[in-house]
């Protein structure tokens, strides 16, 4: 996936929806290639960003080390996982022999990194649209995303019944040009009394 890295930058600046520190490992086959990392992470939109941390403790915020995208992904509670007493899992669908266990120092604030991670993909904002799409529906017996006679007229659409709320009847009224005004015929004798304006 190509990404413009100066856009990517100026959004991992931007006011995330959750950050903290926390480490990860990236597990293959089940077995984690290297051990945990100490990073600073940053959950803005349906991105999940990390930052790299000094011998200090002091955080690099100038330019994230990597970032994940979480469309397709799968974010679940670890238990038992060596190495560490609280931590989630992240995989992707397209990729299920790997996963990336994140490690946070408390139950509470594991739970609400998954809360935050999941409910930040576009996947799930789709669901929850839907799902509030079709209360409306049962409320009010009218769709919310489909367009009305009121709204309609704002955009040159017209409808041939009111009463009748079937989307079908929705046509577009294209602006059309004035036909030109009839041709007459003239006898080739009388020419010359032509107005040729008319012509």
């Amino acid at each position: 996936m190509r990404f413009n890295n100066k856009e990517m930058i100026h959004v991992s600046h931007s006011n995330p929806v959750l950050e903290g520190r926390m480490s990860y490992a990236k597990m293959s086959n089940g077995y984690t290639s290297k051990g945990f990392k100490e990073r600073w992470f940053r959950l803005k939109y349906n991105l999940l960003f990390y930052f790299k941390i000094n011998g200090f403790g002091q955080v690099d915020l100038h330019q994230p080390a990597g970032v994940f995208v979480l469309e397709n992904s799968i974010v679940r509670l670890e238990n038992n996982m060596p190495g560490t007493l609280f931590s989630f899992s992240l995989s992707f669908k397209d990729e299920p022999d790997k996963k990336y266990i994140i490690s946070s120092q408390s139950e509470d604030h594991v739970h609400q990194w998954i809360k935050c991670i999941q409910s930040s993909t576009y996947e799930y904002m789709r669901t929850r649209m839907t799902s509030i799409q079709k209360k409306i529906v049962q409320l009010t017996g009218r769709d919310p995303l489909l367009m009305y006679p009121e709204e309609v007229k704002k955009i040159g659409r017209t409808k041939r019944s009111v009463a009748d709320e079937d989307d079908s009847d929705l046509f577009f009224n294209p602006p059309t040009d004035p036909l030109p005004p009839p041709r007459h015929k003239h006898d080739a004798g009388k020419t010359a009394d032509l107005n040729l304006i008319e012509l």
